[in-house]
């Protein structure tokens, strides 16, 4: 770990775990900004330096000013984001639709100062037979609808707060998309017949899936570790680990969730490094928050049946039928129009994403065997396996 990361990782123990930590300030401060910027982690870094008036005065004027910045950007976002749920929970109960906010949402509660706990859209759970009366919802309050599919409803609000509805968790096309959806499942009695909230269980299970989605799509940032910490250590109310264990283990991420934990304690809590597979400190420091491309493509070839170009592509582009039902409801139950949808996915593939798609199959292309080989082996230490089923 470099000097900019450990300064990173000191800053967010001060911030968020509340650490007395002592901090090199003798860093190249245009890496540090630019690291802390591609894990969206600004307003933390900010928070974490500022608590020591003595550290504080040592960061550069024009880092100082550029943290400022963002720190106050973050509290603007925050009470967009807050305005804009308070105003969709009246309007979805008035309209009688069950909805779940899901984690940024609900995670950004734990955190020591909620609004530096960015997010850069609001997710909700829905059922797809509201959609109608989300779209009337959204509409009503000035939302703008964007890209979706039958999986998704995508709006953007006054203040450029971008809410997804989804009725799924993750899209069945994920690892674990198919034992983990929809989701409902999880979710509690509270006293709301609308506005519902997600068990214990449900909250940390779903914040360790979408961890695990975006670590083989190209790679997580250090918010979803430091998301972990805090699920297990800053929330009032902790899962019942047996089922939580239990669950891991059938969706054959127990390992992985294993691993990401021990991660957590080390970069935040009191952990042994020495415990950790090696590479992963590293290979999440250079992720970044939305993962690197050509890692994704890697991964792909790496994690598909055969290993191959043309696995890979096969995979990505004929998705499975319980993915395609998903995403296009109207040819659920109905075996004959799923070439229809086959079909209306490639279309929308290729006008929408066409140039995506070239450098895909162009990257694909330059994955050789031994790529593939040591990319799996990598994978496998870390706890990732598409071909490994856990008792």
């Amino acid at each position: 770990m470099n000097a900019e990361s450990r300064l990173l990782i000191g800053a967010l123990r001060r911030a968020v775990a509340g650490r007395e930590e002592t901090l090199c300030l003798n860093v190249d401060w245009q890496k540090t900004l630019k690291l802390a910027a591609a894990h969206m982690l600004l307003p933390l870094l900010y928070d974490g330096l500022h608590r020591v008036p003595e550290d504080w005065a040592k960061v550069p004027e024009a880092a100082q000013k550029t943290l400022q910045q963002y720190f106050m950007r973050a509290v603007y976002r925050d009470a967009q984001f807050a305005h804009a749920r308070e105003r969709l929970t009246e309007e979805l109960t008035g309209a009688q639709v069950p909805h779940v906010f899901l984690k940024g949402a609900v995670l950004k509660k734990d955190y020591p100062v909620p609004a530096l706990r960015t997010m850069c859209d609001m997710d909700v759970l829905v059922y797809t037979k509201d959609y109608a009366a989300i779209d009337a919802v959204s509409e009503k309050l000035g939302g703008k609808p964007g890209h979706s599919d039958g999986n998704h409803r995508n709006y953007s609000f006054p203040g450029g707060v971008t809410v997804e509805f989804h009725p799924n968790l993750l899209h069945h096309g994920t690892p674990v998309g198919t034992q983990i959806n929809p989701g409902w499942q999880y979710v509690k009695e509270n006293g709301e017949l609308f506005c519902r909230e997600m068990t214990e269980e449900g909250v940390y299970l779903n914040t360790l899936c979408h961890l695990a989605n975006h670590f083989v799509d190209g790679g997580v940032g250090v918010r979803f570790v430091l998301d972990v910490w805090v699920s297990r250590h800053l929330r009032k109310s902790q899962p019942d680990r047996e089922f939580v264990e239990k669950e891991l283990r059938r969706f054959g991420l127990l390992e992985f969730a294993r691993h990401i934990e021990t991660l957590a304690e080390v970069w935040f809590g009191e952990g042994d490094s020495s415990l950790l597979p090696e590479g992963l400190e590293e290979y999440i420091l250079s992720s970044g928050s939305h993962g690197l491309s050509d890692r994704a493509i890697l991964n792909a070839v790496a994690l598909s049946p055969g290993g191959t170009q043309s696995s890979a592509l096969l995979k990505k582009v004929f998705y499975s039928r319980a993915e395609l039902e998903d995403r296009f409801p109207w040819c659920k139950g109905k075996p004959w129009l799923l070439p229809a949808a086959w079909c209306t996915r490639a279309f929308r593939a290729v006008t929408r994403h066409g140039s995506l798609i070239l450098k895909w199959e162009k990257g694909t292309g330059e994955v050789s065997k031994e790529d593939v080989r040591q990319q799996r082996q990598l994978l496998r230490r870390f706890g990732i396996d598409a071909h490994k089923k856990e008792q």
